[in-house]
């Protein structure tokens, strides 16, 4: 078993020869052969173990049967507790994801510290275990590929080897283990797909477990193939000035794969299936403006496609007193308060305003319902929401767009339209020239 650990490790990039990491070892038959194996391959290594305070006397016992092994081994120990209990307590998550939670914290601190890489004993029955997991709870793009051989500073070296060769090794090379009493509580899914479900399925058919690990490694494998094919399909996603990523409705729809790709743009949202489902909808009718909140980020349609964008705060409304008394963080400043060189150049950030159209105090607001303004060259008023319609101005964006107030009256719809009667020739008399530094509404 040690040449199928030391293959994986290097086939797949795991751990270079000789290369330090540390185990993470609760005791189990499978992390205890872990950390024996990793040794008489010639890593140096440190153990972690972690007490859930879950379990009492068990646990005591755990811990002290991890000691006396890494001293054994002459492997350094960091044993950490962790209270599951109040976690769960406190966040409402079940006592398995507060524990994961607190466990994965540990080992981040871990690989702060150094070494870098975190080794684990997930092995190729749990990849099955954890898809039929997958499958029944929702799976969505990456379920299929079960448990990664590496995720970040983790790595699984056992993952091509099954239970049965990992007990055998601890019976022939001696590797004292304990059996967490939690693994057959039938409780848990992970104990009842294990002990119920895979025997029915060999009872069913001989060997099929066997096919099944066999083809959880071709599921990695093609997982890794469409993740390179959808980064190569979708591109780079750059957030834009306002913090919003932009996906063209053709990549999404025409891709022949567009549940793929929405999954593929919208991982890590917390997303539900069925709110997939319902956004891909809204996409192919065309419902624009259909939005789908997503923790600190919203998803909704515009025209172009679907843009994944921060949910909106509370604006701010500034007041500006003068022009030699405007607060700091106000998003608009003064290019030359009396002259410019020349004509410049057609730039909708800046405006150049007559002087005597302005009364002061100015406000500075985000537009409102209801707005409106005479832009110039019209002839007549018309609704903000309107001019922001015909602009084409993205739905994002059109909550970021200000209003520049001068008494009752809209003298600049910032980065887009001026009032009539307030343009002036930029170097005129009496102009002021001002730039908008909140962003473009129009590309």
């Amino acid at each position: 078993m040690r040449e199928r650990v030391e293959r994986t490790l290097r086939s797949h990039a795991l751990l270079e020869p000789g290369a330090a990491t540390w185990v993470a070892v609760s005791g189990g038959v499978d992390s205890m052969v872990l950390l024996h194996v990793l040794n008489t391959l010639g890593h140096p290594l440190k153990a972690v173990h972690i007490d859930h305070g879950l379990r009492g006397g068990e646990s005591d016992a755990d811990a002290e049967l991890v000691r006396s092994f890494c001293e054994a081994l002459n492997v350094p120990l960091v044993l950490e507790r962790v209270d599951v209990k109040a976690l769960a307590a406190s966040s409402g998550s079940s006592t398995q994801m507060a524990a994961r939670s607190l466990r994965y914290e540990v080992f981040q601190h871990c690989v702060d510290q150094g070494p870098a890489v975190l080794a684990m004993a997930h092995h190729a029955d749990d990849a099955v275990e954890t898809f039929f997991i997958h499958a029944m709870q929702g799976m969505g793009m990456r379920g299929r590929a079960g448990i990664p051989l590496r995720s970040g500073p983790f790595i699984r070296p056992f993952l091509e080897v099954d239970r049965a060769s990992i007990l055998d090794y601890a019976h022939r090379h001696a590797v004292p283990f304990r059996e967490d009493s939690s693994n057959r509580d039938p409780v848990y899914l992970r104990s009842r797909v294990r002990h119920e479900l895979l025997p029915f399925l060999e009872s069913m058919r001989a060997g099929s477990v066997s096919v099944l690990k066999r083809d959880m490694v071709l599921a990695r494998e093609m997982d890794r193939a469409v993740q390179c094919h959808l980064a190569s399909v979708v591109g780079p996603l750059m957030p834009d000035a306002f913090g919003a990523l932009h996906v063209a409705r053709n990549i999404i729809l025409g891709s022949g794969m567009p549940h793929l790709v929405l999954q593929h743009v919208l991982h890590g949202l917390g997303l539900h299936p069925d709110r997939m489902e319902d956004i891909l909808h809204a996409l192919e009718d065309g419902h624009v403006g259909a939005r789908f909140p997503a923790g600190t980020r919203e998803v909704f349609v515009d025209r172009d496609g679907l843009v994944i964008a921060p949910v909106q705060q509370e604006l701010p409304i500034w007041t500006i007193p003068t022009w030699t008394d405007m607060p700091v963080e106000l998003p608009l400043r003064v290019i030359d308060k009396a002259s410019s060189p020349g004509p410049a150049a057609f730039d909708r950030q800046v405006a150049h305003v007559r002087q005597e159209a302005l009364r002061f105090p100015l406000v500075l607001r985000p537009w409102q319902l209801g707005d409106r303004m005479r832009p110039a060259g019209l002839g007549g008023s018309k609704l903000v929401s309107d001019i922001l319609v015909d602009a084409k101005v993205p739905l994002h964006r059109k909550r970021n767009a200000y209003v520049l107030i001068s008494g009752d009256r809209i003298i600049w719809l910032c980065g887009l339209r001026l009032a009539e009667g307030a343009a002036a020739d930029p170097g005129g008399a009496g102009a002021i020239s001002l730039e908008w530094l909140g962003g473009a509404l129009v590309s």
